[in-house]
């Protein structure tokens, strides 16, 4: 045994050649024909079935004279090992070249083990073989062997070599992320199993975008554990590049917020919750809020708080600021919508928040929309997940209560 093995003796990873049998009995239809094409004896290959059938506690096959017949929880398993075969072999043909034949895929998919798959997510996670063995509890040459195990097998260059230090390459990390993705399935292999059997657990990892209403949400979810008590939800704000990244290897499953144009379309679906206009806002009292006609022009004679430049609506100031005599002065950049809501009424600051911001004000914060016509402020907000995801059923149970919550804006 491994020592990656030792330190994760029996989590998703340390299943990873038992799933591949399991594949193989479900193709052949009995273990003893699987045993045949596996290469491996028939008391192995059942063995191998026993503990997956341990690990994810139901039985899987019903065993008879005639093979192996899926249970009603074999079904559900083999549904989502089918599709991390399906991210693999894509994964090593994509890596290996297209002209790659997809049975040579499936051959490299099942010589890969668990110690050269965690290795090699850790080390492209995090960015050297050296701290990937700090962050597996593992030495560093147990790291590198499997790096050296994990390219012989696939035939491509996936690191860089430094004199001391290894690190992942472009194509290694895509590789990583693939396999992330993969194994994704297996955990949501085990929230359908605890479903089926009356659990009504299960997680729900959001991502949200900066300066996003939250009250809606937390609406959404609130709605969801009414529905499911047990239900874990994790809400994680951050950068669009960040979320984008961490939604594609399996790490969240929605993000939730404005959308981006152009649209996304490589590997992610975006779907239109509700139109969500840009409109310049000020606090309840101040001078322009009761002026009767407001020109562009007088936008220019206030401080304004603005987000940051990876901010769309960072770019949408900009351009308004473009039609203005003179550039206001910009006194606060921040992503945070709290900071701005108090900047505002703390101050005569102006900003650009969406109409759902003035409706979702917090409490005592009081912001007024201008009546100011601003050819830049189209808006949508939605969600965003993969184009392939196959959520739970709470995961999609937490999209009907989104929808029902922002469709109604």
């Amino acid at each position: 045994m491994s020592e990656v093995e030792r330190a994760s003796p029996d989590d998703d990873l340390a299943r990873l050649r038992r799933l591949f049998l399991f594949d193989a009995v479900c193709e052949a239809g009995g273990i003893g024909q699987a045993a045949v094409r596996a290469g491996r004896t028939q008391p192995a290959v059942s063995l191998a079935i026993s503990k997956l059938e341990v690990s994810f506690g139901g039985r899987l096959f019903e065993r008879g004279f005639g093979g192996s017949e899926l249970t009603e929880e074999g079904v559900i398993l083999q549904r989502r090992v089918r599709r991390m075969l399906d991210q693999m072999e894509r994964a090593v043909a994509n890596l290996t070249g297209q002209a790659t034949p997809a049975a040579n895929a499936a051959r490299i998919c099942r010589h890969l083990t668990d110690t050269q798959v965690r290795c090699h997510i850790a080390i492209a996670n995090a960015g050297s073989a050296a701290e990937a063995a700090q962050s597996l509890g593992i030495s560093q040459p147990a790291v590198h062997r499997a790096a050296r195990q994990i390219e012989q097998n696939v035939g491509v260059s996936l690191y860089r070599r430094r004199v001391h230090s290894v690190l992942a390459n472009p194509a290694g990390v895509e590789f990583a992320r693939c396999l992330s993705l993969a194994l994704y399935e297996i955990a949501q292999a085990s929230e359908d199993l605890a479903y089926a059997r009356g659990q009504l657990t299960g997680k729900v990892a959001i991502g949200v975008l900066p300066l996003l209403p939250p009250r809606r949400v937390a609406r959404a979810i609130q709605r969801l554990r009414e529905r499911y008590p047990a239900a874990r939800v994790t809400v994680d704000e951050g950068s669009h590049e960040r979320l984008l990244r961490e939604l594609r290897m399996g790490a969240i499953d929605i993000i939730i917020g404005g959308l981006r144009e152009p649209r996304l379309t490589d590997s992610v679906q975006e779907t239109e919750l509700f139109a969500d206009p840009y409109v310049v806002a000020v606090r309840k009292g101040h001078r322009l809020a009761g002026q009767k006609t407001i020109a562009a022009h007088d936008l220019a004679d206030y401080d304004w708080v603005v987000p940051q430049r990876n901010v769309p609506r960072r770019a949408v100031i900009d351009s308004l600021f473009a039609r203005l005599p003179v550039r206001p002065p910009l006194v606060v950049e921040t992503s945070s919508l709290a900071m701005m809501m108090a900047m505002l009424i703390e101050s005569d600051c102006i900003t650009l928040l969406s109409r759902s911001q003035i409706v979702d004000a917090y409490s005592g914060s009081e912001m007024v929309a201008l009546d100011l016509e601003t050819p830049e402020a189209s808006r949508a907000v939605g969600f965003t997940v993969r184009t392939d995801w196959l959520g739970t059923a709470i995961q999609q149970a937490f999209v009907e209560h989104l929808r029902g919550e922002w469709g109604a804006v």
